[in-house]
């Protein structure tokens, strides 16, 4: 097993509301994903959340579909851009590795939690990828 999938694998044991992981490496190509999502299909957009660098009060990307399933970014910094359904079909958090870059760690959230109870978990866990994508 790679550095990544153990990771990942740690990620998901330690935060139950995590029910799905993919990492995009600073070259804005798919590392690696869970079975249970394929982003394959929404990198282009998913890198131009991530590519996209705001100017002080520009609020950017104001919503992304991943998998058919619209979410509203509701907060977008260099440190974590929350995406949230206004369907109820879960929450994304996308945090850049490494802060600001262009590659990523993406969340999908489980739609009875919410995006804050995984965030200090996933941003810890992006840290620890920037040394190794």
């Amino acid at each position: 097993m790679s550095n990544i999938e153990s990771i990942i694998d740690n990620l998901l044991d330690k935060e139950q509301n995590i029910h799905g992981v993919a990492i995009i490496g600073t070259d804005g190509k798919l590392k690696t994903q869970t079975e249970n999502w394929n982003l394959i299909n929404d990198l282009p957009l998913i890198n131009k959340l991530l590519q996209t660098q705001l100017k002080l009060g520009e609020k950017g990307i104001s919503s992304i579909i991943i998998q058919g399933i619209k979410y509203m970014i509701v907060e977008n910094t260099e440190e974590r851009k929350i995406g949230t359904s206004i369907t109820g079909k879960g929450h994304l958090i996308v945090c850049p590795v490494p802060v600001g870059g262009k590659g990523a760690l993406i969340c999908y959230i489980n739609p009875q939690a919410g995006p804050r109870e995984a965030l200090f978990t996933a941003q810890e866990v992006a840290k620890e990828l920037a040394k190794i994508i």
